[in-house]
């Protein structure tokens, strides 16, 4: 449980490292296994090694800090560039971001999303379809803080970049690989929040852009925009929190699409390395008759500080054209380390 603690300090300390992990090159990271058991007929058992991910961090002199993340994931068949970028962290009120970063929409994508700190196998359903985990983009950020006396202090987000890309209509996830800007349009998004005294942290979130512009439409440019509210309570071992969000998909033929959803996740460590969770996520796609609702609910078992094991039921639920369709629930047994 104490590297748990450590890797979410880092995780959302923001961009600029302690003074004392900053001296030099630091190589860390994280890494899982999974096995799937899904309890629709046939059965099917599945082995996942979901990611090894690496994590270089250091100071480059002065003020300027990098960090680096390269992920292999499923056993290598994907190999990636996570994120690569140069930071200006002289002034804590204002850290200037530039190259590859995962945008900081919400907190999962950016903070939560790996396994090490994530309470409950897998991403919840709006962090697949709506704002994708691992989006990471090129560009230009500021983040910073401003002290809000014994209450707490705000904090902001802002950024440019190349944007999501993809075809008129098309689902959202598939829209993240434009590090090369293919319609020379460039996205802006920012969050702001605040991060209370008493444990309790709350933003929201704005993401605009052209997603397909005349050349791939054939037509005027097309746009997205996506709006998010988060926030949570920590306590003890009590941790509570959730997300909700909605995009506004611009399309060639027929309108705006709509697509929202959201997802509350709760936990509580009923001792040091024993810790109960569950999650409910859903997300609605009014007009393409694919909304979809999972409640996941398990234990984390901490046998060390650098590693737990997490075994959790999933129960999914598909609903097109207002039919159910049968159940696909499944067991996952998850292995993870961080180190």
């Amino acid at each position: 449980m104490r590297k748990m603690v450590m890797w979410t300090a880092i995780a959302l300390s923001g961009i600029a490292a302690p003074p004392l992990l900053a001296q030099g090159l630091i190589v860390s990271g994280y890494a899982s296994e999974e096995l799937e058991v899904s309890l629709t007929k046939p059965r099917a058992n599945t082995f996942d090694a979901q990611n090894f991910n690496l994590i270089f961090l250091g100071q480059l002199g002065g003020d300027v800090f990098a960090a680096a993340e390269i992920e292999y994931e499923h056993g290598g068949e994907e190999i990636a560039f996570e994120y690569g970028y140069l930071a200006f962290t002289r002034w804590p009120f204002a850290n200037i971001v530039a190259g590859k970063f995962l945008v900081p929409f919400g907190r999962f994508n950016a903070d939560l999303h790996p396994a090490w700190i994530n309470r409950v196998p897998g991403r919840p359903l709006p962090n697949d379809a709506i704002l994708p985990v691992g989006y990471g983009d090129v560009g230009v950020m500021v983040r910073g803080a401003a002290a809000a006396g014994a209450a707490g202090r705000f904090t902001y987000d802002v950024w440019g970049v190349n944007g999501l890309a993809g075809d008129p209509g098309a689902g959202i996830r598939g829209m993240r690989d434009n590090v090369v800007d293919v319609d020379n349009k460039i996205a802006l998004g920012a969050r702001l929040g605040f991060v209370a005294a008493l444990g309790f942290d709350a933003g929201a979130s704005l993401y605009n852009g052209v997603y397909c512009d005349s050349a791939c439409s054939g037509s005027e440019n097309l746009n997205l925009r996506i709006l998010g509210l988060d926030a949570s309570y920590r306590r003890g071992p009590l941790e509570v929190r959730g997300e909700w969000m909605s995009a506004q998909q611009d399309t060639a033929a027929t309108g705006d699409v709509t697509k929202s959803g959201l997802y509350v996740q709760g936990s509580y460590a009923i001792m040091p390395t024993v810790e109960p969770a569950v999650r409910f996520s859903q997300v609605s796609f009014p007009g393409v008759a694919d909304d979809r609702r999972r409640i996941s609910l398990g234990l984390s078992l901490y046998p060390s500080d650098a590693a737990a094991v997490r075994i959790f039921y999933n129960i999914n639920k598909h609903f097109g054209s207002g039919v159910t369709d049968p159940k696909d629930d499944s067991i996952i047994v998850q292995f993870t380390v961080g180190f």
